[in-house]
């Protein structure tokens, strides 16, 4: 464990959000480039804002878990469909062989793996359930 990771802790014990803090720390980087190359100059802004809070925050709350969830489905291209939509057309406009396309998978999984750690830690939180019910129902 780095000592960044040591600095994130939180004197509360949570420990959902110290995994996300973590999450956050070693994926944040590629998860903002993620929202940028996917959904533009908003949805980077929307990442680095939900970064921010998981930094400041004393717990994981509802609302920090429904940015979490809304990041994954913006990962795993849910938004992709609807030609009203920029994540469509940043996604048509994507090379497939491009390197950062595999990055981004790679970081889906570990958002993905995240969620699941998160649902383990606080089993009652249906925000977190349905995304990962959802997508192991597909």
């Amino acid at each position: 464990m780095s000592i960044q990771s040591v600095l994130f802790r939180t004197a509360g014990g949570d420990r959902a959000l110290e995994l996300t803090r973590d999450f956050c720390h070693e994926h944040g980087e590629a998860m903002l480039n993620a929202a940028a190359m996917l959904g533009g100059s908003a949805a980077h802004r929307r990442c680095l804002r939900l970064i921010a809070d998981i930094a400041k925050g004393v717990v994981l709350s509802k609302a920090l878990k429904h940015e979490l969830v809304w990041l994954h489905r913006l990962v795993m291209l849910d938004f992709v469909g609807d030609p009203e939509r920029e994540e469509t057309a940043r996604f048509m406009a994507l090379d497939i062989l491009d390197p950062r396309v595999e990055e981004i998978c790679f970081e889906a999984d570990r958002l993905f793996d995240l969620l699941v750690a998160i649902a383990d830690e606080h089993p009652g939180c249906d925000v977190v359930q349905r995304e990962i019910f959802d997508l192991s129902a597909a």
